[in-house]
């Protein structure tokens, strides 16, 4: 049952990254049962006030193993500006530097101390002092530096500054927070998916909250969501997911996985509601009927190579583009909001008070429809999990306050 399961929210959390993927315009044709589908359309660069774009790379295709990945699974950005690269293939964390120099590698596959048996997440810790676990005050030495959810092992695993393994935590049914955001104090924000059976039934869902370091049960509960759990209509648990992130300082942006609504709520670290930001404008964009097709395939038979019987293989996507596809926070303290109707990344973004500063868009060509996105400090890192030809991680800065400011005369 535990292996069903991780298989269920795996691929619920796989369909979400699905929503990422290309937009198209808002023309309309029909499927094979009549219902409406988006036309396809050819690539667009999004209107913005301010266009990203790229400025380095990491990964080749052939030569020093150090920088050739297997499949890339997360990547991140170290409070030094080191790049990360969570490798999935490889079952390992490999580390450059700022400027793209390989510098060490952490992890491997393995169930022993510091070994990943799935590694499915990471996030590395901003700087603190004075960690407290279990009424123990852990020394500046051994300050949490990175923490890596492993989620068939059942734990999160966290390294020290220094890159070397500290502790695992354990405890967490059916798995860990996947994804995460490490915070201040050792703690770290994530979503962790639910199981629930009693005498009225099974419901399944999932969490985000706050976890102390070390801790398998949450502090603070920002968002729950349970529903039956049917086998033969697993495509409505898709609206028990949530689109989340947090600041260093653990507070937390929420959104529930939403295709006719554009909205997000801000969260006090101890969990009082501090706002909600609403985009009035926002307008629903249908899928195409490749895209529909593309990610029945795709959830499907993920569920499918995870152990799950053919006949619960039965994913069916909401007809809609997800109206918020990623929620970041930059050490400016803006707030990036990934819109997920666009073609190509684009973001609404906004002050701490919920005032729209701008919005922006990557300017790096059809290529980019298919890729994840960081946004970290100020960079934003890139990359597909499934490229066409070999896996690498694309790098660029973020705009500073004097790259775009508003005059009295333009609306916000």
């Amino acid at each position: 049952m535990k292996k069903i399961l991780f298989v269920i929210f795996s691929a619920l959390i796989f369909a979400l990254s699905c929503g990422e993927q290309p937009a198209t315009d808002e023309s309309t044709g029909g499927d094979n049962e009549g219902n409406a589908v988006a036309e396809a359309a050819e690539y667009v660069l999004p209107e913005a006030d301010v266009y990203i774009t790229l400025s380095d790379s990491i990964g080749v295709e052939m030569g020093d193993s150090n920088y050739v990945f297997g499949q890339i699974l997360g990547a991140d950005v170290t409070p030094e500006g080191k790049i990360a690269v969570l490798d999935m293939q490889k079952s390992c964390i490999s580390i450059f530097s700022p400027a793209g120099e390989f510098i060490q590698r952490i992890g491997r596959q393995g169930s022993g101390p510091g070994e990943f048996q799935l590694a499915s997440g990471m996030s590395f810790f901003p700087g603190s002092e004075g960690i407290v676990v279990s009424e123990i005050t852990v020394a500046d030495s051994l300050e949490p530096g990175v923490v890596v959810s492993d989620a068939m092992g059942g734990k999160l695993i966290y390294f020290d500054t220094d890159m070397e393994y500290m502790m695992d935590a354990q405890g967490f049914f059916p798995s860990p927070p996947t994804p995460l955001t490490a915070v201040n104090n050792g703690a770290i924000v994530g979503m962790k998916p639910e199981f629930l059976q009693n005498e009225e039934g099974m419901f399944m869902g999932f969490t985000v909250a706050r976890w102390e370091m070390g801790e398998a049960e949450p502090s603070v509960i920002y968002f729950e969501s349970m529903s039956p759990f049917d086998p033969s209509d697993l495509s409505s648990l898709q609206n028990d997911i949530a689109v989340f992130g947090a600041t260093p300082e653990g507070i937390v942006l929420i959104s529930p996985m939403s295709t006719d609504m554009f909205e997000f709520t801000v969260w006090s670290p101890e969990g009082e509601e501090l706002f909600t930001v609403t985009d009035e404008d926002f307008e629903r964009v249908l899928k195409t009927q490749e895209e529909i097709d593309i990610e029945t395939e795709a959830v499907n038979n993920r569920m499918v190579q995870g152990g799950m019987p053919e006949s619960m293989a039965n994913w069916e996507p909401d007809p809609y583009r997800t109206s918020i596809a990623g929620l970041w926070v930059d050490e400016l303290d803006r707030m990036w909001v990934t819109k997920g109707t666009t073609l190509t990344p684009s973001y609404n973004v906004y002050d701490m008070e919920g005032n729209l500063l701008f919005t922006a868009a990557l300017d790096a060509g059809s290529r980019a429809q298919t890729w994840a996105i960081v946004i970290k400090e100020n960079r934003f890192l890139a990359f597909d999990a499934d490229p066409e030809f070999f896996p690498q991680v694309f790098i660029g800065d973020l705009p500073g306050t004097e790259d775009y400011t508003k005059t009295e005369d333009e609306p916000r």
